[in-house]
């Protein structure tokens, strides 16, 4: 199903993969368990996609997430499909290098393992994107700049509902993320 370039299919079967879902820190809406039986190689009647890495990133008291602007979505985390071979922690990393230019020392894992499952159905209705989050930190005068152009800024987390555009997952995933963070 691979798209312009080589993909993590599902359904299919991905061991490592399996492995690092059983650590999901949070799995409200059983997206996280959906994959998992996705990627075992039993489950044909999961919806097909492809596994994506996504990068909740935000400031040290919860108060800011970073996000990008992407043409079909609006301003999301970052993110985007995971390569063969490649561990989704390894994959979020390297998304939110590349579209913001954040790396370490300023980017900061807050957990091992990911945060949560969460989807995006595309315009496209034969694939759906499983998006495997992680929860970074970053300080926000770290230098921040948008890949090929286009913007990454930070947003007040109490403010998101207002984005002109936005996925809704976006909504959802981001008082996860800061709860988890405020806990830690």
């Amino acid at each position: 199903m691979g798209r312009p370039h080589a993909t993590v299919d599902v359904p299919g079967h991905h061991p490592a993969l399996l492995s690092e879902l059983a650590g999901c820190a949070v799995d409200p809406g059983g997206h996280a368990a959906e994959l998992a039986r996705g990627v075992a190689g039993v489950a044909a009647d999961v919806p097909p996609g492809h596994v994506c890495a996504t990068a909740w990133v935000l400031d040290p008291t919860g108060d800011h997430v970073l996000l990008v602007w992407h043409q079909r979505l609006g301003w999301a985390a970052p993110g985007g499909h995971v390569q063969p071979g490649e561990s989704t922690r390894v994959a979020a990393v390297r998304e939110v290098a590349e579209e913001t230019g954040l790396a370490p020392p300023h980017l900061h894992p807050l957990l091992e393992s990911p945060l949560t499952v969460h989807i995006t159905d595309g315009d496209e209705p034969d694939h759906r994107h499983w998006n495997v989050a992680y929860l970074f930190t970053a300080p926000l005068d770290a230098a921040v700049n948008g890949e090929e152009g286009r913007p990454a800024q930070w947003f007040p987390v109490d403010g998101l509902d207002g984005l002109v555009r936005r996925p809704d997952d976006l909504i959802e995933v981001t008082p996860w993320a800061r709860r988890v963070l405020l806990a830690t």
